[in-house]
């Protein structure tokens, strides 16, 4: 048909399934976590919907990355989440600024000296949960 109407022929790529380690992926039954009131809606950041994983803390960058390393392969391949994370942290590592905290459960001053650091800085804040 196409050499008559005299178009390019058109490229099909086959591809497959993603999966992810211990993660429910079917609609049908992500359908009944939000019908039962058990998540907020599809953009709920426990769901692992690209909605909810970009609530979760996920960037689009790393998203693009992670899907671009894995390319296209016609055997379905498994996942981890620490290989989606590890993405993520690449990209916001560079952004992103690290704190270090110490818990005081005893009451006690504990004294620490940080290698590097070019100022005294001490800063209390209240801990709203313990985990």
């Amino acid at each position: 048909m196409c050499d008559a109407l005299k178009i390019r022929k058109p490229l099909v790529i086959d591809f497959s399934r993603l999966a992810l380690q211990s993660t429910i992926l079917s609609k049908r039954k992500l359908t009944w976590f939000v019908e039962q009131g058990l998540v907020s809606g599809w953009d709920d950041p426990r769901m692992p919907t690209v909605r909810g994983i970009l609530r979760h803390g996920l960037t689009p960058e790393g998203l693009r990355q992670f899907i671009l390393a894995q390319g296209s392969s016609k055997s379905t391949g498994t996942m981890e989440w620490d290989k989606i994370w590890a993405f993520n942290k690449k990209v916001i590592d560079p952004v992103a600024p690290r704190y270090t905290a110490l818990s005081l459960s005893r009451g006690g001053v504990v004294p620490v000296r940080v290698k590097g650091q070019k100022t005294d800085e001490t800063k209390q804040v209240t801990v709203l949960s313990s985990l």
